[in-house]
């Protein structure tokens, strides 16, 4: 609209022009040697614009035949992407049902008609995946490694080459690749998490918690790096636990303790601590842990830890003891299979039956439920019903 408004404001200035020019009085005359040329006022006018716009004419054909090229490159390009993205489309659609050999057909298409572009490549490596090539789906991702190719294009294959060491249980291809991307980019977050696993993987905790404050300034939520912290305390805890000197079982306590802090939903790590309480002979502060953490959420793992806690203990004492862990939860289904478990261990099985059956009737059973079930039947003699 504002065009069409700019063409026509356009012609009537020249209609106005053309109309002022026609209407001017007078002659003109132009002396040149040997002749002298004699015109009306209208008519020069009329020429020099007339000169004018052939000017104009001649100055945006010539643009337009000089531009012609680059614009008939950009169509080109442009249909090719057109058509390299459809491809691509229908490579998705084809990992997605599992074909791996039209993927493959459509990520060819789309390389070639997207040369300088990842995707394809990655498509390409992920078709050879799908097809067990792991050779060629390699190939594909270090092609989109070299000095000119973008950083970004650079990340993407060497984290591709990153997984397909983690595949094949390359922890040293896999820490080579993981660096490689940080000389790329120095805040990449998955290699960056790449590395602090492997390094928990070998038990070099000082590297881990290296790698994990890296993680931290790498632009993760500060949620999601104290979960982090709280999952590397407790595997740190727990390659502890096969040392017998006193000060390591300490420091696995501490570090299990510390963990269930930076996360009380980390269950384990509760767990964990109260189970190295345990077998270094506080038995109350272990108890005292346990039924904290099963006060705000009661969790099957607590109660395995609680009844090695009270593995001594014979089984009416553990049954007193068992209603005043359990509290105000008394009728969550994990108190009701403790308290279950506690009276089966006992080999009193009419009881667990009566325990159990409140949730056996429910409209949804677990298979957990249907074991426990099947269990109290085979100690009542009953094998049909526990089949």
């Amino acid at each position: 609209m504002i065009r069409f408004m700019l063409v026509l404001t356009a012609l009537l200035a020249l209609t106005s022009l053309a109309a002022l020019i026609a209407n001017l009085p007078g002659t003109v005359s132009i002396a040149v040697p040997g002749h002298i040329i004699d015109m009306p006022l209208t008519v020069l006018l009329g020429s020099v614009l007339a000169l004018i716009l052939a000017a104009l004419a001649i100055w945006v054909s010539a643009h337009w035949l000089w531009h012609l090229p680059l614009q008939l490159r950009r169509a080109r390009l442009a249909r090719n992407r057109k058509e390299g993205e459809a491809a691509l489309a229908g490579g998705l659609m084809a990992l997605a049902r599992g074909d791996a050999q039209a993927a493959d057909a459509a990520t060819k298409l789309a390389r070639r008609k997207m040369p300088h572009q990842p995707l394809p490549l990655l498509m390409a490596a992920q078709a050879a995946l799908l097809d067990g090539r792991r050779d060629d789906a390699a190939a594909n991702y270090n092609a989109m490694l070299g000095d000119r190719q973008p950083p970004q294009q650079i990340s993407l294959g060497l984290e591709g080459l990153y997984h397909l060491a983690r595949a094949e249980n390359d922890a040293d291809a896999a820490g080579t690749y993981a660096l490689q991307v940080l000389e790329v980019d120095a805040k990449s977050s998955w290699a960056l998490e790449g590395l602090m696993t492997l390094a928990v993987q070998i038990g070099d905790w000082p590297a881990a918690e290296k790698w994990l404050r890296r993680w931290s300034r790498s632009g993760v939520g500060r949620a999601a790096v104290k979960k982090r912290r709280a999952i590397l305390a407790l595997a740190e805890a727990q390659s502890l636990l096969g040392e017998n000197d006193p000060a390591a079982q300490m420091a696995a306590v501490k570090k299990a303790e510390h963990a269930a802090a930076l996360d009380p939903k980390l269950i384990p790590a509760t767990a964990l601590a109260a189970q190295l309480l345990a077998r270094a002979g506080d038995m109350r502060q272990a108890r005292k842990v346990l039924k904290q953490a099963w006060q705000k959420a009661p969790h099957a793992v607590l109660a395995q830890a609680w009844l090695d806690c009270y593995s001594d203990q014979p089984a009416a004492g553990r049954m007193r003891a068992v209603g005043r862990f359990i509290g105000k939860h008394r009728a969550d289904e994990e108190a009701v299979i403790l308290r279950e478990r506690i009276a089966r261990a006992a080999r009193r099985f009419r009881q667990a039956a009566n325990l159990l059956s409140p949730l056996a009737e429910g409209p949804c059973q677990s298979r957990r439920l249907c074991l426990l079930m099947a269990e109290i039947e085979l100690g009542l003699e009953h094998e049909t019903q526990a089949q």
